[in-house]
């Protein structure tokens, strides 16, 4: 049996395979961690105990070392502390210890419970020449005997009999030791391997589920929106009388349904408008089936084929009746067409006065933009990047100087095209009466200012009053000679390139015009500036345009790295490369998309006076 492909299906063999995958994440993770906990638990549990008591097995080797050599060579009673101490090394401590390593070499390997072994049998021949000295000289007279003494200096002297068995106990004990600690620097490879292994996977797996997710997500829109514009196309040509000129492809899905059932109505379509055509050349007894009882199309040409066939028959007698009635239609098509032409003339007409009037809106918005001459003397060292969306634009730019100072604006306002214009308009006139009103040049005051104008030009009286309309803005007061700027910002921010470095100062989330921000400040920052910067204002177009080869937006990492790597260009090459940049990342595989938003980058560098 055919298993249809349905559009649920396809929405959930898709999700169905993310899914497995995260399930591969969770395993593969949980493995991890579990090896993980074996591995430490045997780190913490029996290699760090079992080096802990075999150094401590070790030390208590050292200490009764010199503990019988003092016994051997100083005369003592028995009740002394250092033979009392020896006493209790021998019949407590070393058996303690030994009953401790015993109960964790149950999960040590055969080879080091064999080295165990053989430690033992060399402690218990130590601890039998420690009981030999103690034995021989076992009170006060013993040491009077010269013969006892004798032989015990045999046994406890620098390169005795002790100290020989000791070493060797000491050694194997070494030994032992270090393949403990090997084993726990064995491990802790392991599981640091463990978790670079699932580190790795986990990254690649997550690219995977990135990747896959997007093409599982681009092939199911268009197995979706693909045929649906295609049967929209249909049906528009439909509603226009015109029959498609292929056929259409079914698939297995919903769609596919409609579209079966979309092809059956041309093809019943096709069939009726067959008749209709002979019916109007005169074919009257051309066979026509309707398509059902309902059909009301198919009964109304079959009535009027009938009525035609009978109107035939008379129209010998009718001719000058039908003539007039021919007439009178002809005349009100006549009337129709003129209609119709009168029309287009007028539609004609207002779409040339709406082009005139936003050619006038530009000769308007490019009165307000100051000249290129003013900004090169103003600004000698300077570019603009300014690139309308339309043909007027939202965006706009302000340079104006006071004495020894300039302001200069990066303004960005809602919408683009004719109402950003209107905005632009607006927003230009509030500035510069906000800058006439704060002549001392605070670019805090004069953005407070701006936007209570702005408002109040807006007719925003209340949070509700106005809509949404405001604008983001970029404000500098640059003091060359002074080599300071000042900078106040509303959703823009500024960016200052030095030796190659960025340094960027954020601005302040409130929205210009707005009336939740009516009781909030400002911030002012004042920055010392070096000979060479590069200070950029900016609006959002450049960022958030669509291009590249998977149709992203540029986004504001990549329009960083672009200004930090033009910064040591010549002011002119920087713009060029901006400018060709942004044409190029607009050609994609699919041809140059369209520009989404207005584009204005300002760009100044600093030289000392």
């Amino acid at each position: 049996m055919k298993i249809r492909f349905n559009i649920g299906r396809k929405i959930g063999f898709g999700f169905s395979i993310l899914i497995i995958l995260t399930i591969v994440v969770f395993a593969l993770t949980y493995r991890t961690l579990g090896t993980a906990r074996v591995i430490n638990t045997k780190i913490n549990d029996i290699y760090n105990p079992s080096v802990s008591s075999l150094e401590q097995l070790k030390s208590t080797v050292l200490r009764s070392r010199t503990l019988v050599n003092m016994w051997a060579f100083v005369q003592s009673r028995e009740d002394t502390k250092e033979k009392m101490t020896l006493v209790k090394l021998i019949d407590e401590e070393i058996p303690t210890i030994k009953y401790s390593t015993d109960s964790l070499s149950v999960h040590w390997t055969e080879g080091e419970r064999r080295q165990k072994i053989a430690i033992y049998r060399e402690l218990d021949r130590l601890t039998e020449m420690y009981s030999t000295v103690q034995s021989s000289l076992r009170d006060m007279q013993s040491y009077d005997d010269p013969m006892t003494r004798f032989e015990m200096s045999e046994y406890a002297e620098e390169d005795g009999l002790i100290f020989q068995q000791a070493v060797i106990v000491l050694d194997a004990l070494n030994g032992l030791i270090n393949e403990q600690k090997s084993n726990v620097t064995q491990d802790s490879i392991t599981m640091i391997a463990s978790f670079n292994t699932l580190e790795s996977y986990l990254r690649n797996l997550g690219i995977a589920l990135l990747l896959l997710g997007l093409i599982i997500a681009y092939f199911t829109v268009l197995s979706i929106t693909k045929p649906v514009l295609q049967l929209k196309t249909v049906l528009l040509g439909l509603g226009k009388g015109k029959f498609p000129e292929s056929a259409l492809v079914p698939t297995g899905d919903e769609i596919g349904q409609m579209s079966v059932a979309l092809e059956q109505l041309v093809s019943s379509l096709r069939r009726t408008t067959q008749f209709a055509y002979e019916v109007g050349n005169g074919n009257f007894d051309t066979e026509y089936e309707p398509l059902s009882d309902e059909d009301e199309l198919g009964t109304s040409l079959l009535v009027m084929r009938d009525g035609l066939k009978e109107y035939a028959v008379e129209r010998q007698r009718n001719e000058q009746d039908l003539e007039r009635k021919v007439d009178e239609r002809t005349r009100e098509v006549v009337k129709q067409k003129n209609r119709i032409e009168k029309q287009n003339k007028r539609q004609q007409e207002l779409l040339e006065n709406i082009r005139a009037s936003i050619r006038y809106a530009k000769r308007l918005q490019d009165n307000i933009l100051p000249s290129e001459e003013y900004i090169r003397r103003v600004l000698p060292n300077s570019f603009i990047f300014f690139k309308p969306k339309d043909i007027v634009s939202g965006d706009f730019y302000f340079v104006q100087h006071f004495g020894e100072k300039v302001v200069i604006a990066c303004v960005d306002c809602t919408g683009h095209g004719v109402p950003g214009a209107f905005m632009s308009l607006v927003s230009h006139n509030s500035l510069k009466h906000a800058i006439s009103r704060n002549l001392d040049l605070n670019p805090a005051k004069i953005l407070r200012d701006l936007s209570d104008l702005s408002a109040e030009a807006l007719n925003r009286q209340d949070a509700d009053g106005g809509g949404r309309d405001g604008m983001d803005i970029g404000l500098c007061i640059y003091d060359q000679n002074a080599e300071e700027l000042e900078y106040c910002g509303a959703f823009n921010p500024l960016y200052i390139i030095r030796h190659g470095k960025l340094l960027i100062t954020a601005p302040d989330k409130i929205t210009i015009a707005s009336i939740e921000g009516d009781n909030k400040e400002f911030t002012r920052h004042k920055i010392a500036l070096e000979k060479g910067d590069m200070v950029y204002l900016f609006s959002d177009g450049y960022p958030d345009q669509f291009g590249g080869s998977k149709g992203r937006k540029f986004m504001y990492p990549a329009f960083r790295k672009l200004l930090v790597e033009s910064s040591e260009l010549p002011l002119r090459q920087q713009r060029q490369k901006l400018s060709t940049t942004f044409d190029a990342w607009r050609s994609g595989p699919n041809g140059i998309l369209e520009q989404v938003d207005d584009i204005l980058v300002i760009g100044i560098r600093h030289e000392s006076a």
